[in-house]
């Protein structure tokens, strides 16, 4: 069959057709803006993300397509009224105007009390605390209100007519991981129980599937009932983009945030509370995921600091690092602090160790080798794992997938694409309409590992030892290091 995957990122919107193979016959991909009316604010105008969205999948409409799957950006608050048409610009996953309404339910217990139902940490851009912030600044907008959407949800209904929410965007923040329904009582414990009227009916399978727009198919060069599947939000479909989808399988995502994931059989809400429970969308499959505040800013930070360019420059130069003690970064440069797998909007970086005899080499490796900390770090907390694939930017560089390996001590599968994302979404796609049986059995036709990285074992002892270093730091408090 042939796809094509939508991948509704933050700033980039990206089709990606795949042929009967499997393989990349076509991309095209278009910017988009991201708003910041205000100092901390993060929003988008909908009906731009649409418009990018269409296009994009007019470049890759080709004869033979017969499923669009779509995923998106988690998180945030895209509202619509009865027509269909955005109530206001969304809000973003990033946006941090509600951090006051996170602090009082960290206070009062709300959080406790809704981690209990469905493993998910608290956090600004996550919809219950942005509906709480209208409910006090905006309520005309929550009036006007008839569902709320997510991105992925947005432009399905553009393709489709189907107001929906996904099980993945779904569950965080109102779901119930037991019952697989909204929980009731959150939405007392949010003090939103008057706008419950807002949610739209969750879809996981089959429901996920409708049939193409005619007047859409048309501006498409798509036939008319071309089938549309919207698939989970981007961190479960590029965990099911490179294969990790059984129990024991683990992925990392090295984008601007490292976001680290382990497949489990059940939700492990008796953990602490941290990180995220995703439902991937079958029975007893759920992802246990850290998303951090550290990730590929900080390569590009440490590149400017030390006269560089690109990255690509960086990990070149840490390739020659030959100091047998090498200093530590402890690499929470986010002004915001850290998020997984602890929570410390305090939390500075700090560089430890350092000595005169150390180089620009040195220094180099010293951030790949602290930002593969961070992996291991959440990859501990989020469970047992045998192998870790690798998505996102980072996964280009043979140096830092090297040293995760080393680090965490497992074998670590570089993908065979780019695009797990969008191959993430079209998988899970043809399962939702009965072309693989499940998704073990898709990913086990469609994934194959690019390269694989086996652990080294003189770096081992150096690991341990740097591991315990950063939770001493960390303890410690990293400002005054």
């Amino acid at each position: 069959m042939s796809v094509i995957g939508l991948d509704l990122g933050t700033s980039r919107v990206k089709a990606v057709r795949f042929d009967d193979d499997w393989q990349v016959a076509d991309s095209r991909v278009e910017r988009t803006e991201v708003l910041h009316p205000h100092p901390g604010w993060s929003e988008q105008d909908p009906a731009e993300v649409w418009q990018a969205a269409r296009r994009v999948l007019a470049g890759v409409a080709s004869e033979g397509v017969s499923l669009i799957a779509v995923t998106a950006q988690g998180d945030g608050c895209w509202l619509v009224d009865d027509a269909g048409a955005p109530v206001r610009a969304a809000l973003l996953w990033n946006d941090n105007r509600a951090a006051s309404v996170i602090e009082g339910w960290d206070g009062d217990g709300t959080l406790d009390l809704a981690f209990a139902h469905h493993g998910c940490d608290g956090a600004p851009g996550l919809a219950h605390a942005q509906l709480r912030w209208l409910t006090e600044h905006e309520p005309e907008s929550l009036e006007r209100a008839a569902d709320l959407l997510s991105c992925g949800s947005w432009v399905y209904y553009q393709l489709t007519g189907e107001r929906v929410l996904h099980e993945s965007d779904a569950h965080n923040p109102f779901g119930d991981a037991l019952t697989g329904k909204y929980g009731p009582e959150l939405w007392e414990g949010y003090g939103l129980s008057e706008y419950r009227r807002l949610l739209p009916p969750v879809v996981t399978g089959a429901r996920t599937v409708h049939q193409l727009r005619d007047d859409v198919a048309g501006q498409l060069s798509l036939p008319a009932g071309t089938r549309v599947a919207l698939a989970p939000y981007d961190v479960v479909s590029s965990a099911i983009g490179v294969g990790a989808v059984r129990a024991g399988d683990a992925l990392a995502i090295l984008g601007t945030t490292i976001c680290v994931g382990s497949a489990a059989a059940d939700p492990r809400l008796t953990r602490p509370r941290n990180g995220m429970t995703l439902p991937v969308g079958e029975p007893e499959r759920w992802l246990i995921a850290y998303a951090t505040l550290a990730g590929t800013e900080v390569l590009d930070w440490a590149s400017g600091l030390l006269g560089l360019v690109t990255a690509a420059e960086l990990t070149a130069l840490a390739t020659t690092a030959t100091s047998t003690d090498l200093p530590l970064l402890l690499p929470y440069l986010s002004p915001a602090g850290e998020r997984a797998p602890f929570l410390d909007p305090t939390a500075r970086g700090a560089l430890v160790g350092l000595h005169l005899g150390h180089s620009r080499a040195d220094l180099a490796r010293a951030t790949i080798d602290g930002l593969s900390l961070v992996v291991l770090d959440c990859l501990r907390a989020a469970g047992t794992a045998t192998s870790l694939s690798l998505s996102g930017g980072g996964a280009r560089s043979e140096l830092w997938s090297q040293t995760i390996s080393d680090a965490t001590g497992l074998p670590v599968v570089c993908p065979d694409t780019e695009e797990t994302g969008a191959r993430g979404a079209a998988l899970a796609g043809a399962v939702a309409v009965g072309h693989y049986a499940d998704l073990a059995e898709a990913c086990d036709a469609v994934v194959r590992p690019r390269h694989v990285h086996e652990p080294n074992a003189a770096r081992k002892q150096y690991f341990h030892s740097a591991y315990d270093r950063l939770l001493e730091g960390r303890r410690a408090g990293t400002p005054h290091l």
